[in-house]
Order: C-alpha cells, then sequence, then structure tokens
C-alpha cells in the first residue's frame, strides 16, 4: 500500500476515534504507547491478522482511544521494539509497511500497516505443553481460533473482481421481433476467475412498471488473456468481455419506449459468489408511425 493512502487511511481512523464514533474494530487497535510486553503483543497481531483474511489491518500508536486524546509516540522505538515481537511467531509474522506523521505539531503517532494474505499467523507461547497457538481476533477480545475458523483461513479468499459496462446498445426493428443487446464489460481482477456460462443470466427491465424479459446471452472475446472454452470463460487479468443477448418481444411495447436497463449476472466458479451490473439505455423519442429501427445507447457518465 502506498505510504499516502496509509496515513490518509490511519488519518480517518484516528478522527473517528477522536470523535467516539467508532471503537476498536477487528482490524484496527489503537495503542497509547509501544507495549512492554512483546509477547502480548504478537499474540495480539496474530490474532488481528488472522481474522482480517487480507483486509488491511492497522496498529495505530500513540493514540488513546478512550481518553479521546493523541499522546503521540516515537518512530525510533520501532526498530528495537519489532524484532523482539517477531521471534514470537513460528516461521512466518505478518508483513509491515510503516509511517509516522505529526497529529499536531510534536506529537507523532506511528502506524503499522500488517499484511495479512500470508495467513495462519501461529504464535509461540514458550509454555509446555501448548507450546504453539493460533489466536483470533473477536470484536476487543483475543482468544484461540475455533475450527471453522482455521478452516476459514487454510480455504483461500476470493477477492471480487471490479467490473463496469464500457459500452452498450440495444437495437430492434419493425422487420424482425428480436431485441438484441451488445456490449462490452470491463473485468480487472488480479487472480484467475471462471465464469461457467450455465451460472450467468440476462434481463432486460422496461416501462413504468419494471417489466422484465428474459434473455439468452453469450460471451465473446479475443484478447490472449481470455479463453471461452466449453462454454466456460477464464480470466486470468484484466479483459473486456463482449457480451450479446436477445429475446423474442412484442413490436408494439418497444416501438415508443425511450429507456430500457440491461442486467447481467455473472456467476464465478463454484463458489457461489456472483458478480452483477447494469447500464440504462436511452433513445431519441420517434413518433410510433414513423419507426423502422430504434437504437438505445449507454447514458455517457
Amino acid at each position: 500500500m502506498l505510504k499516502q493512502r496509509l496515513e490518509l487511511n490511519a488519518r480517518a481512523a484516528i478522527e473517528r476515534a477522536l470523535e467516539g464514533a467508532q471503537s476498536e474494530d477487528s482490524f484496527v487497535e489503537f495503542k497509547t504507547q509501544w507495549p512492554i510486553d512483546h509477547g502480548k503483543a504478537a499474540r495480539q497481531i496474530a490474532a488481528l491478522c488472522n481474522a482480517a483474511r487480507g483486509s488491511e489491518a492497522m496498529w495505530i500508536v500513540g493514540v488513546d482511544e478512550k481518553g479521546r486524546h493523541v499522546k503521540g509516540a516515537l518512530a525510533e522505538e520501532l526498530s528495537s521494539w519489532w524484532p523482539r515481537v517477531e521471534s514470537h511467531f513460528d516461521g512466518v509474522a505478518p508483513g509491515l509497511t510503516t509511517v509516522a506523521f505529526d497529529w499536531v505539531r510534536g506529537r507523532a503517532v506511528v502506524v503499522l500497516s500488517l499484511q495479512t494474505d500470508n495467513a495462519p499467523y501461529v504464535f509461540v507461547t514458550k509454555k509446555e505443553p501448548y507450546s504453539r497457538e493460533i489466536p483470533w481476533r473477536s470484536g476487543e477480545r483475543t482468544r484461540s481460533a475455533r475450527r471453522s475458523e482455521v478452516l476459514e483461513l487454510l480455504v483461500p479468499k476470493l477477492d471480487m473482481p471490479g467490473w463496469e459496462f464500457v459500452s452498450a446498445r440495444a437495437t430492434l426493428s419493425q422487420h424482425s421481433p428480436t431485441l438484441r443487446f451488445e456490449g462490452d464489460l470491463y473485468l480487472e481482477t488480479n487472480q484467475p476467475l471462471s465464469l461457467p456460462h450455465h451460472r450467468c443470466h440476462s434481463y432486460a427491465t422496461y416501462g413504468l412498471d419494471s417489466e422484465t424479459v428474459d434473455l439468452a446471452f453469450s460471451f465473446r472475446t479475443n484478447t490472449r488473456d481470455v479463453r471461452a472454452v466449453e462454454r466456460v470463460v477464464r480470466v486470468a487479468e484484466p479483459a473486456v468481455l463482449h457480451v450479446s443477448a436477445d429475446a423474442d418481444v412484442e413490436l408494439e411495447a418497444f416501438s415508443d419506449l425511450w429507456d430500457l436497463h440491461w442486467h447481467l449476472v455473472l456467476g464465478l466458479g463454484l463458489s457461489g459468489d456472483e458478480i452483477s451490473t447494469s447500464v440504462r439505455l436511452t433513445t431519441d423519442a420517434v413518433p410510433p408511425n414513423q419507426f423502422t429501427r430504434r437504437v438505445w445507447s449507454a447514458l455517457k457518465p
């Protein structure tokens, strides 16, 4: 994460804490000063990172949340403090990005951004007979992880991709009852995705009563990073999919219609997750007796 973004996120969290609008949640923790019990600190950090499961986790040192006061902390102490904390992890400790800034003149806060994508993080208790523990953060409490929570750590978490229509249009001719949609859908992902055709569907809504018509649809692409195999589209990195859909309709219902909404729902593999998007299409008003071919296009932002 960029340090500018990290500082911005930390400032927002501190402002909420000082206003009393937010107590410590599962992924942000405030410390008034550097904890002197390095083992306890390691256990709390491990619990925080295990519960975050890939989301951003932060320790903010120099803030008294309960007193709603910024006390300040010395950034120089981190260089000797962190290695002692790190020694209490079994094998892998969370990756660390830090930034320090003045909240007010003479009172700096130190922000630790903890990488949580290499869980589980195992705490070394240095006590027998239980010398290892997988801690878990639950509210403001640190406890041992339950079996179901450990399973969550071992099953990769799917990051939902970003998506949006780049272009879209619909056409209808008086010589054919087929309402046809075409568009380009941008998908942004940093991990492989599969889109099985049978888990995806499309429909259109129109009119004052939002009447619905189901659409038969298909994907098409020629890009190198997307492959269509046996009605499954596989995306490995950001790509544009060309989507087409159609349905036979009653011409009278659409001959003088100004707006349409095109909806697309994509199922992601066997995970059960879905992404959905829609786009509004509009056209110029044409008197019904002049209707020969109608084209609806996506509104520009």
